[in-house]
């Protein structure tokens, strides 16, 4: 599983460019569609397996979600913030790859359905359209962080969908290992402002 080390780059280039990041994003939006109808297409290609398989979209979403679990103090945290939205619209928009890919053997019956991706890349559906700012402007924040909240329920269904349908132990090892440090830090987080 590359996730450890698109995540780790990930949070270097937002460290290191989040002016640039933000400046561009509508490029970036772009170019990750380009990218995601290409991966569709070409999904047979042995280079594209990292976003085939979902682990370029998933390691947006790691960021993303560890994120809101560190300390708001930090320059990091500040930092991985102001990005936040911008790597959770890139994030799924390379993640649709994953399940269109998959999605003939599911329909031909060669693999079963797996049904906490689906119920995660479902519950994200909503999330990912008022992640747009065009969108969000149009709600009321009280009801746009409802919704927002049941980005946990598809960091659950995530979880699970990578520990029950990951392809090897190793890829199940790894998706334990990045989840437990978020799980212990959040809890911690929150238990601070009780």
């Amino acid at each position: 599983m590359l996730s450890p080390i698109i995540i780790l780059l990930l949070i270097l280039l937002a460290y290191v460019y989040t002016a640039q990041i933000l400046k561009q994003k509508k490029i970036w939006y772009t170019v990750a569609w380009i990218v995601m109808v290409l991966v569709v297409v070409f999904k047979d290609l042995v280079f594209l397996t990292p976003l085939v398989k979902g682990y370029v979209g998933f390691a947006f979403f790691y960021v993303v979600m560890i994120t809101g679990a560190l300390d708001p103090k930090w320059t990091l945290t500040k930092r991985l913030r102001s990005v936040r939205t911008s790597y959770s619209i890139l994030g799924f928009t390379l993640l649709i790859a994953h399940p269109l890919s998959y999605s003939i053997k599911v329909i031909s019956g060669s693999i079963a359905i797996p049904w906490f991706g689906l119920g995660a890349f479902l519950v994200m559906i909503p999330l990912f359209i008022t992640s747009y700012i065009s969108i969000r402007k149009r709600m009321k924040a009280k009801t746009w962080s409802s919704l927002q909240k049941w980005a946990y329920l598809s960091y659950g269904l995530i979880l699970i969908h990578l520990i029950v349908n990951a392809s090897t132990v190793p890829n199940r090892i790894v998706a334990i290992g990045l989840f437990i440090p978020y799980i212990v830090i959040k809890l911690l987080k929150e238990l601070k402002k009780k």
